[in-house]
C-alpha cells in the first residue's frame, strides 16, 4: 500500500511513538519514526514504505492436515476481514463459503482527527492498496468458491461447509 503523504496524515506516525494507548514496542516505534521521516520527504505524494510492491513468503514445510479449510463469509466480512481472506486464498488447502464480502478494503489505515468544537471526529483512510486499478475489492467484495444461498439457513452453513470439505 501506499500513504498520502501530508501534514495531518503524517501526524499518525508520531501519535503511534508518543500515544501510550497504541501499545507501540520500541521497535515499532522505531518503524514509525523512519515512516514519518520517509514521508515527510514527499508531500503530496503517495508513498510506498516498504521496500518491495508484492511480498512473498515461502515456507519450509507444508502440512498434510488439515487437508481441506473452508472460511464462511459474508456481507459483514471487510477491511482487515478481507485483508486476510485475501492472504487465505493464496494457499490451495483454503476454499471460501458463503456470500460476497463487504468489499472495503482498497484505501485503508483509519485515522480520526477531532472536529473544532470537539463533538465530532472525522474518520478517514490515509492509504491505498498497490492493488489498483487491476484487482479491486472496494464496490464488488470478495466473491466466495461456494456460493451459499437463501436455501440453506445460516444456522446450517457450518454443518454444509463441513459436509462439502469432507464429503460426508
Amino acid at each position: 500500500m501506499e500513504y498520502l503523504s501530508t501534514k495531518l496524515n503524517n501526524q499518525r506516525m508520531l501519535d503511534f511513538i508518543n500515544k501510550p494507548e497504541y501499545g507501540f514496542t520500541e521497535e515499532n516505534k522505531k518503524w514509525a519514526q523512519e515512516a514519518f521521516n520517509r514521508l515527510e520527504k514527499e508531500p503530496g505524494k503517495f508513498v510506498n514504505l516498504s521496500e518491495n510492491i508484492v511480498t512473498i513468503n515461502k515456507y519450509d514445510s507444508m502440512y498434510a492436515y488439515p487437508r481441506n479449510i473452508g472460511i464462511i463469509i459474508n456481507e459483514r466480512n471487510g477491511s482487515t476481514d478481507e485483508q486476510f481472506l485475501l492472504a487465505a486464498k493464496q494457499s490451495k488447502k483454503v476454499k471460501l463459503f458463503g456470500t460476497t464480502t463487504a468489499g472495503v478494503l482498497d484505501v485503508s489505515n483509519m485515522y480520526y482527527v477531532p472536529s473544532p468544537c470537539n463533538e465530532f471526529q472525522l474518520g478517514y483512510t490515509l492509504s491505498r492498496s498497490m492493488r489498483i486499478p487491476d484487482f479491486t475489492i472496494d464496490g464488488k467484495g470478495l466473491q466466495p468458491d461456494f456460493y451459499l444461498d437463501r436455501s440453506i439457513p445460516a444456522y446450517d452453513w457450518t454443518d454444509h461447509v463441513s459436509t462439502v470439505l469432507n464429503g460426508k
